[in-house]
């Protein structure tokens, strides 16, 4: 069975632990590109999510790279509450699109 694993600052890495998911700690730049590297090497990985921190922290050439790999598939999460609905619905628009390949239109509705 694949694991979800979450590359995350260390501010924020307590919540995801207490979420569940194996979460690995890591400052920007080349320590979270460390991190990255290898938790994308780990077999039974299926699912990456990184804070956006140390997403921006990352060249973009990797980046690039890693969001092409069929497996695990990476995506970057917020780093903090989004409050704004349009924002909300278009980055969940936008990891659903990675996760599935499809764009999916979120309308109607109000969620918090």
């Amino acid at each position: 069975m694949a694991r979800l694993v979450v590359v995350s600052s260390p501010p924020l890495a307590d919540g995801f632990r207490l979420a569940g998911p194996a979460t690995v700690v890591a400052r920007p730049g080349p320590e979270a590109v460390t991190a990255l590297r290898r938790v994308v090497d780990e077999g039974d990985v299926g699912l990456v999510l990184v804070t956006a921190d140390l997403w921006a922290s990352v060249d973009e050439r990797l980046r690039g790279t890693l969001e092409r790999l069929p497996r695990p598939i990476v995506l970057s999460i917020p780093a903090g509450v989004v409050t704004d609905f349009t924002t909300r619905r278009q980055m969940l628009g936008e990891m659903l699109q990675r996760a599935i390949g499809y764009r999916i239109e979120l309308s109607g509705g109000s969620w918090r």
